[in-house]
This record gives C-alpha cells, structure tokens and sequence, in this order.
C-alpha cells in the first residue's frame, strides 16, 4: 500500500504490478491483444480497399466489353455447354464418314469438321456482335455448304440421301446453337475479373471475422487487466475516486501503443524516480 503523501496514479499502478502476481501477466496479455486487433483493423482496411479496386475494376470491364448487358452466359457454363456441343458434332460427322475412312482417319476428320463447325460459329458471333451482315450471310453458306459436302460424302459411302440430309441439318442446327451461345457468352476477361473480386472480397470478410475475434479477445483481456487496477486503486486510493479514476486512465494508456514497452512499466515500479 501507499502512504496518503505518495498517493499518484503511477504509484499507485508501480505498488499493483509490484506486489500482484497477476499484474505484469495481465498488462502484457491485455497489451498483445490490443495490439492484434490494431494489426487485424489495419488488414480488415486494406482487404476493403483491395476487394473494392476488383470490384471496380470488374464493373469497369464489364460496361466497356458488354455496355448493353447482352452477354448474360456465365463464360465457365458457356464453355461447357460448347464442350458437349463440340461432342455432339464430333459424333454427328463421325457418323457422316465413317463408311469412307478407317476407323481412325474418320475420327480425325470429324474432328477437323468440328473445328471448322466451332470457328465458323465463333466467326459468326463476332460478325453478330459487330452488326456485320454480310459476313454473317457468307459464314452461313458456308456452312451450309459444309453439310453439303457431308451429305455427299455419307451418300458415297452409304446410299441413300434422306439419313445424310438428316444428320447434316442437325449438324447445322448445333453449330448455329453454338454460335448463339457464344454471342450471349460473357467474355473470358470479365469472367476473371469477377474472380478477382470475390476472391478479394472473400479474403475481405475472413478479415473482418479474425478483426472480430482480436477485438472481442482484446475486450476480455483489457478488462481483466482494468478490473484489477481498480480493485487495487480502490483499497489504495481509499475514498479519493479521482485518484482511482486517473489511475484507470494510466493503466488504459499503457495499452495505447500495443505491447507495453518495458522502460514504460519499470518506471512505474517502487523505487524509480517519476
């Protein structure tokens, strides 16, 4: 305890972290929390302001490739759906010439018609999007003139041109679907912009969550440590609650800057000048 002569608050806080067993654990337990809620609101900040520029960002690129909103296609369902498309045709101009080629020359051919079918769909959608008529027209004689050719090439090797006709519309029906699909398909680079920003903005909330955590942590631990001083500056302050109340105010600004320095705590200890 102190004398009623040496009654300050530093004095007061010296005696406590002195003669408690508990004081110096609870200043440094309550101090490091401090300081980690500190770090976690500085990080919360910059995961906002990183999660926002991608925000930005995405919103910018999207108004300048699609300033109308017609590309309404998620580009990763977009392309799936091309995949399986791409499949179908593989099997549908498989089966248009497999009856003139081995087994492995008619599968390498159906391929080379389904990269023709997938070009000039992507052709299409491009002349599409940039309003050009009359190349749309001549991309789709030419694939009109493609089926053709696939009809006549099922009829040499199997007569009878009703099944050839048959299958080369529905080729033509697929590649035209495909071309459509990619004229309402998002652009690749808008969809790794939107990436970018939800990861950001995921890393943005697991942020806040772990500042929340600090903050709570640091809340329990401060008021562990002030409790303490209380208790203590109470039974020495006696009735004096001004000398209590700046007791509380010095214990609380030890915590102001994180961990409390240790030439801060050590001139609070009996026998130091202050």
């Amino acid at each position: 305890m102190v004398s009623g002569q040496a009654r300050s608050p530093s004095r007061v806080i010296g005696e406590l972290l002195a003669g408690h067993p508990e004081a110096r654990s609870l200043l440094a337990e309550a101090g490091h929390r401090a300081a980690l809620a500190r770090s976690s609101a500085a990080e919360t900040r910059r995961t906002f302001a990183a999660a926002q520029d991608a925000r930005t960002g995405y919103e910018g690129l999207r108004r300048l490739l699609d300033p109308r909103g017609r590309c309404t296609v998620n580009f990763s369902a977009g392309l799936l759906v091309l995949i399986l498309l791409g499949a179908v045709l593989t099997v549908l101009d498989d089966i248009q010439v497999r009856r003139l080629l081995s087994e492995t020359g008619a599968v390498l051919l159906a391929l080379a018609a389904v990269a023709v079918w997938l070009v000039g769909a992507w052709q299409a959608a491009l002349a599409s999007r940039e309003r050009r008529r009359g190349a749309v027209i001549a991309l789709v004689v030419a694939a009109t003139f493609l089926g053709s050719l696939l009809a006549v090439v099922h009829m040499l090797g199997q007569p009878g041109p009703v099944f050839g006709v048959l299958v080369s519309v529905l080729a033509l029906a697929v590649a035209a679907g495909a071309a459509v699909l990619m004229i309402r398909m998002e652009s690749a680079r808008v969809f790794l912009a939107r990436l970018r920003w939800h990861r950001a903005k995921g890393a943005h909330e697991a942020a806040v969550r772990v500042e929340l955590g600090d903050i709570e942590a640091m809340h329990v631990a401060t008021e562990a440590w002030l409790g303490l001083v209380r208790t203590w500056a109470a039974t020495s302050a006696g009735d004096d609650e001004d000398l209590a109340d700046r007791t509380a105010t010095l214990a609380v600004s030890l915590l102001e800057d994180g961990l409390p320095r240790r030439d801060r705590v050590e001139r609070l200890l009996p026998g130091d000048p202050r």
